[in-house]
Order: C-alpha cells, then sequence, then structure tokens
C-alpha cells in the first residue's frame, strides 16, 4: 500500500461505505452532489477520495508525474468537499470527520514533497501541526523520510517544540527506563504512580467496582512495591495492583524480551476449566503427543500443589479479567504453564481410565508445531456449513470466508464458532456479517468520560461523552440468507465479542454456548520504568440501544456447558445443541 494510506487517526466509527472503490472519479462526485447525507456518509466518501488518488500513484517510490498531478488533483477535490458548508456541519458534532482534513493534508504534503514541491508541502505540513491531533501526525511526519527538507524550515521546527513541550507531559521517556534484574526504588515507586494516576484520569468502568477506594490501594502498594528485590517481582505486584480494576482491556505486561523470557515461555498444549477440573484442551506438538498427552486428559497436579492450589498462588492474583469467566480463562486457558523459558514445567496427568503419569516439560525448544489455524470449514450432515473463525488479528479468516463463500452459500444452514477467538480487529468481524444481511447494520454504542479541571473545581462528577455508533454496510453483492447460529464462549473475547453483539443486535440468529468473557474497549497503551508496558481501557461499549454487558458477558440464547464426560468421550454438546436446534428450524418449515 502506497505511504498516503498509512496514517489511520483515530478508529473510525463508520463502516457504511456508500461507494465502491472501483468507481470513477467523475462517477463518485455525481454521487455525492446529493442534498441530505450523514456524518458518517461524508467521511467515507473522503476516504474514497483518498484511495482513488492511492489507487493513481500506484506503488512505485517515485511515481510519474502525471500520476502526481492526477492524484493531488483528486485530494484537492477532496479539501474542497471538505470545506463545503454542509459538510462543516456536520464536522462540527463529529469529530472524525472533523479529523479528516488532516489525513488528507498529510497524502498531500507526500505528493507535494514528491514533486519537489518544497514551500507547499512545508504549508501544509504545518495546517496539519496547527489541528487539534497535531501530536498524532507529528510522530508520522518526523519518521518520514521524503519531510526531512521540511522539518529543517523554522517555521517546522518551532511547532515541533510547542508539540513536543505537551507530549512531554504524557509521553515522556523519563519512565521508559530498560529492563535491568532489579530497578531502583524510585523507578519501582515511579511507576505505580504513573499506573494509578492514567487509570485515575482515564478508566472508563470505576462504576463496576463501587467498594474499591483506588487512592487507599494505592497507599497499601506503596510498602509492597518498595518490598520488590527484583523486576520481576515488580512486575507481579505491579499486576495484582491492576487486577483489583477487574477489566480485561486493563493491565500490565512485558515490553522487553529479557523479561518475556522470564514469563512467557510454555509447553506448546493448552488447558481449559470444565466442572472445575483442568482439561488437555489442544495440543499443538507432536512430540508432546507421542508422550502420551491428549485432548481430554485431565492435569491434577503442578509441581507438588494440586493444579487448583498452583493456580490460586502463582496465576490468578495477576490476572486481569472483566467477569469470573474472563478470569478462569486467563488463569487456566493462557496463563497456567506459562513461565521461565529456560525452566520445564512439572505436570501430573490423569487420563479417562484413572491412570496417572508424570511429565517434566520444557517451556521452549519445540519444532513443527501445528497451531490452530484462523479459519476452518465444512459440511456437516443435512448440508449445514460449520465454520471456525478462531482469531481476528489478521484478515486471514475474513479473507478466507470471502474466498469460500459461494460453497458456504450452497449449505441449508450456517454454523458460525467464535468460541476460540480472542479477538483482534473488529473490522474483520464485521466484514463477515456482510455476508449474513443485505442491509446495513448497527455495532455497538459507546462512549468515553470527559474530565475538565474547572468543572471539577464548580463541584461536578464525572461525566461520559457519547461517542456514538457504528453503522457497517451489507457486502452488497453476496447474501446468505439461510439459517444462522452463532458458537460462542468464555474464550470468546474483545474483536470476538463486538462480532457477537453486532450479531446479535442484528437478531440474525441465536447464540449458543456459555456468556462471553465480557470486555472489550480502547485500552489507551503507555511504558513503565523496567521493561514494562500497561494499558488502560477508555471506552465504554454497550448495545445499540445501550444494554450493558461489558463486566457480564454477552449471554447466549440458548446455555449448553461442556462436561467432562462428554469431552472425555469426544463429544461437543455445544455443536450438538446447534444441530438439533437447526433440524428444528427445518422440520419447521
Amino acid at each position: 500500500m502506497n505511504q498516503s494510506l498509512l496514517i489511520r487517526a483515530y478508529l473510525k466509527p463508520y463502516c457504511l461505505a456508500i461507494l465502491i472503490l472501483g468507481v470513477s472519479w467523475a462517477t463518485s462526485q455525481a454521487a455525492w452532489a446529493q442534498d441530505s447525507f450523514t456524518a458518517g456518509q461524508a467521511y467515507e466518501h473522503l476516504q474514497t477520495l483518498r484511495r482513488q488518488a492511492d489507487d493513481v500513484l500506484g506503488s512505485a517510490a517515485q511515481p510519474p508525474a502525471d500520476s502526481l498531478q492526477k492524484a493531488g488533483s483528486i485530494l484537492q477535490t477532496a479539501l474542497a468537499y471538505y470545506h463545503r458548508a454542509d459538510v462543516q456541519a456536520l464536522a462540527k458534532d463529529d469529530k472524525f470527520l472533523l479529523g479528516k482534513k488532516g489525513d488528507i493534508l498529510y497524502d498531500l504534503a507526500l505528493i507535494q514533497a514528491k514533486s519537489g514541491q518544497k514551500a507547499a508541502a512545508t504549508q501544509s505540513l504545518l495546517t496539519i501541526l496547527s489541528g487539534k491531533r497535531s501530536s498524532l501526525y507529528a510522530k508520522y511526519i518526523k519518521q518520514e523520510p521524503l519531510f526531512a527538507p521540511m522539518r529543517q524550515e523554522s517555521v517546522l521546527a518551532a511547532r515541533f517544540a510547542v508539540i513536543d513541550a505537551f507530549n512531554n507531559v504524557f509521553y515522556s521517556n523519563a519512565l521508559r527506563t530498560p529492563y535491568q534484574p532489579n530497578i531502583s526504588e524510585d523507578e519501582k515507586l515511579a511507576g505505580l504512580s504513573k499506573l494509578w494516576s492514567e487509570a485515575k484520569y482515564n478508566f472508563a468502568y470505576f462504576d463496576h467496582i463501587p467498594t474499591l477506594d483506588w487512592d487507599q490501594l494505592y497507599l497499601r502498594y506503596i510498602p509492597k512495591v518498595r518490598a520488590t528485590t527484583s523486576t520481576l517481582q515488580y512486575l507481579r505486584v505491579m499486576q495484582e495492583f491492576c487486577a483489583h480494576l477487574k477489566d480485561g482491556h486493563t493491565d500490565v505486561s512485558v515490553r522487553s524480551d529479557t523479561l518475556g523470557d522470564l514469563i512467557y515461555g510454555s509447553p506448546p498444549f493448552r488447558t481449559w476449566l470444565i466442572e472445575d477440573k483442568v482439561l488437555v484442551k489442544e495440543v499443538w506438538s507432536d512430540s508432546l503427543a507421542k508422550t502420551g498427552i491428549r485432548p481430554g486428559m485431565e492435569v491434577i497436579k503442578v509441581g507438588d500443589l494440586s493444579v487448583h492450589e498452583y493456580a490460586a498462588q502463582h496465576v490468578k492474583p495477576y490476572q486481569s479479567g472483566s467477569t469470573p469467566q474472563n478470569v478462569n480463562v486467563e488463569t487456566y486457558t493462557y496463563g497456567l504453564l506459562k513461565g521461565p523459558r529456560d525452566q520445564p514445567i512439572s505436570l501430573e496427568f490423569r487420563d479417562a481410565k484413572g491412570k496417572s503419569f508424570r511429565r517434566i516439560l520444557p517451556r521452549s525448544g519445540y519444532s513443527h508445531l501445528q497451531w490452530r489455524p484462523s479459519f476452518l470449514w465444512h459440511t456437516l450432515p443435512g448440508n449445514i456449513a460449520y465454520v471456525q473463525l478462531n482469531e481476528f488479528v489478521s484478515d486471514r479468516a475474513s479473507k478466507a470466508f470471502a474466498t469460500a463463500f459461494d460453497s458456504i452459500s450452497t449449505a441449508n444452514a450456517l454454523i458460525l464458532d467464535v468460541r476460540l477467538n480472542g479477538g483482534g480487529d473488529s473490522h474483520y468481524g464485521w466484514d463477515i456479517i456482510g455476508y449474513l444481511t443485505d442491509s446495513s447494520f448497527q455495532t455497538s454504542s459507546y462512549s468515553s468520560r470527559l474530565y475538565s479541571p474547572l468543572l471539577r473545581a464548580q463541584g461536578e462528577g464525572v461525566e461520559y461523552e457519547a461517542g456514538g455508533r457504528s453503522i457497517c454496510p451489507a457486502n452488497g453483492k453476496k447474501v446468505f440468507r439461510k439459517p444462522v447460529v452463532l458458537l460462542i464462549s468464555g474464550q470468546t473475547f474483545s474483536a470476538a465479542e463486538d462480532f457477537t453483539l453486532a450479531f446479535d443486535a442484528l437478531q440474525r440468529g441465536k447464540l449458543i454456548g456459555e456468556p462471553t468473557g465480557g470486555s472489550t474497549g480502547y485500552p489507551m497503551e503507555f511504558d513503565l520504568p523496567g521493561g514494562l508496558k500497561a494499558r488502560i481501557c477508555t471506552k465504554r461499549d454497550t448495545y445499540p440501544d445501550g444494554r450493558e454487558w461489558v463486566g457480564k458477558g454477552i449471554q447466549p440464547s440458548i446455555l449448553v456447558k461442556p462436561t467432562v464426560a462428554a469431552i472425555q468421550a469426544g463429544r461437543d454438546l455445544v455443536l450438538e445443541a446447534a444441530l438439533q436446534y437447526l433440524k428444528s428450524q427445518t422440520r419447521k418449515k
């Protein structure tokens, strides 16, 4: 993709694309001569023009002069459209549309720089750096080699000095100290204070923990931090402190590879908690499978402790979770086996016949691993298509679904399974939902905290700024109109929950399984001393009608829980319930 489309200012709330990207520029202009349109449609029109300019430029490092001229002309038209009175009226109440000017000017400045128009590029960059999102653009402008001559201009240097002064208030590198086996007590206390203060002013869900006195907790943890004798101990204390906020998108982790090696090693298999027993869920290594470790086996001890004693002492206290099911997944699925990469873990297993055996397993050094694929599908009896969407971190699942759709569409019904999907980018999931309806659909409504020192001095409390709703388009060309169900679990999390919410709000089909993890949002990330980092959830999400689900989980229409007996017998009770439901719907017809 061309450099001009690398800038993405904030997450846009609109998926509503009115124009197909392949239409001509002239057709695009005619389509937008309409009398009435929304802020979201205006936003998408400007995005379409940016993409058209990018297509004209192509992938060459130095496009031909006529391509530069044509792309620049398209962007000038975009600016003219942005400055129309009706668009400006919409932009006053919509910060995302308001911010599009900076994106267009950034694209234009790149073209001007490539065309040798130094003065014009300088002026475009100066306009960008004088706006509300100047800090956001400044880092990209500093990193772009094409802008090096412009950065030497005194007028831009002066703007960068002002921006840097404000940035240092929140993003100073003073607390971004490197990992050492035991950082100083001053660094540790500064990191605790940074985390405490960022949460105090930015955390979205203090009302979910009404009995927590955040200041009192801070005072309690000062001596705990002082008592740590290593950076690893300090990390654990910070994670424990943060876990009191009870949010799945608010936590402390590491940015140092050295520190990561002390906590992220794990043998290549995964466990889960079923009926208070810890079972092997997936095995990704042939070498482990050859030692007798199979899905369905029970883990009964870690070292000399029972599995639950070990989890309670060494794993659970450091997990940030929004719901009991979220904490259980973090503890028993993601965290149980983790530890130093160079230290093996001793585990005692019990098979379905009651026979116990112990294995001492390395936490690293495995080869030929067979990870779970992003996307799987096959046809079940009754011509029912079964589709696993296992991650939205990349576009692999959404692209694979699009590729397979023509075959999937011949099925009599569709089962979508996001029980193993821990999230990623919500837009990938929404793209898939676009195949399930012939009209646009709503995703979540969202809001964030407002803070005004003046209003606080006047005695006013915390307020929330309504951010609006997301509206996504149908695919426009292909649609699956037959029955659909969605399988969910406590491991369904974040962007996968955004997918679940949109599916449920659309009333496209039943949700079958267990409540989801109960956490989404837009976390703010920042660095901490000693190679640590943290994130704080800043965004509240609800159903489009305002119903709360964060801190609860999205509830299934048909509750079905796996059992130990069924798993060890090779049965999937949730999938069986889905098939039974779909067959009943077919019989009704």
